[in-house]
């Protein structure tokens, strides 16, 4: 699947993936995962869990994660998500109703910013 010339994964709810993973373009998860992440644009499913280090231009999360985040551009905490991370982001936002355990760190914006 593609949308604007990025390409498109989806990780379902069934599955349950342990490693390191690299992915271009945009992420869905809605399963989980346990272990480091690198991608463009990763968007969590309020079913999803994540358990390990992501580093991402854009994050946007509804589920569960526990480790650390890097989100250069964005970090969008949803009203369904359940965070207990380190976190380093650009852009925060969180809606009422997120649960947000840990401390966070500004990085500086960027020159197209």
């Amino acid at each position: 699947m593609q949308t604007n010339d990025k390409s498109v994964s989806i990780i379902n709810k069934d599955c349950k993936l342990k490693g390191n993973f690299d992915f271009k373009g945009y992420l869905i998860l809605a399963g989980s995962i346990k272990g480091n992440l690198n991608a463009e644009i990763v968007a969590t499913e309020k079913e999803s869990h994540i358990n390990g280090k992501v580093i991402a231009n854009t994050l946007t999360i509804a589920g569960s994660f526990e480790g650390e985040i890097t989100a250069t551009d964005t970090l969008t905490l949803l009203d369904t998500a359940n965070v207990s991370a380190s976190i380093k982001c650009g852009k925060l936002i969180i809606e009422k109703g997120c649960i947000l355990n840990g401390k966070t760190e500004s990085l500086p914006a960027s020159p197209d910013s």
